[in-house]
C-alpha cells in the first residue's frame, strides 16, 4: 500500500495516515490547553471577589471602593456635602459608581486577555 501511484500524483498512501495522526496529536493539545485555559479562567474569576477599585467624584467628596465581581463594598460622602442638596450628592454618587464599575470591567477583561494570550501562543502554526 506505501506503493507510489500514478492516480494519487505520486503520492504515497502511508504519508496519509501520519498526517491525520499529527492533526489528532494537534487536537489533544489543544483540547488540554483549551482545558487548562478555562480552569485558569474560572480561578481568576473566583479572585475577582478580592480585588478591590475605586473611583471618586466631585474632587474626592465621593468615593466608591468595589470588588473586580462588581459589588460596592464601601460608599464614603465627604461632611463637605452635608449642604449640598439631594440631587447634586446623588449625581456624583452615580458618577463615581458608573466609574468604578468601568474599572472594575477592565481589569477584569485585561486579566482575562493575559490568560488568552498566554495559551493562544501555545497553539502550533498549522500553515493555512
Amino acid at each position: 500500500m506505501a506503493k507510489k501511484m500514478k492516480s494519487l500524483g505520486g503520492r504515497s498512501l502511508s504519508k496519509k495516515t501520519s498526517n491525520a495522526n499529527n492533526m489528532n496529536a494537534l487536537l489533544q493539545e489543544a483540547q488540554k490547553a483549551q482545558l487548562q485555559m478555562q480552569k485558569e479562567i474560572e480561578e481568576m474569576e473566583n479572585s475577582l471577589k478580592d480585588l478591590e477599585v475605586e473611583a471618586t467624584a466631585g474632587g474626592g467628596v465621593v468615593k466608591i471602593i468595589a470588588t473586580c465581581d462588581l459589588r460596592i463594598k464601601d460608599i464614603i460622602i465627604s461632611e463637605e456635602l452635608e449642604e449640598e442638596d439631594f440631587d447634586t450628592i446623588k449625581d456624583l454618587i452615580i458618577a463615581a459608581t458608573n466609574e468604578v464599575v468601568q474599572k472594575a470591567i477592565q481589569l477584569k477583561e485585561e486579566k482575562t486577555n493575559e490568560i488568552s494570550e498566554k495559551y493562544l501562543g501555545q497553539l502550533p502554526d498549522l500553515g493555512f
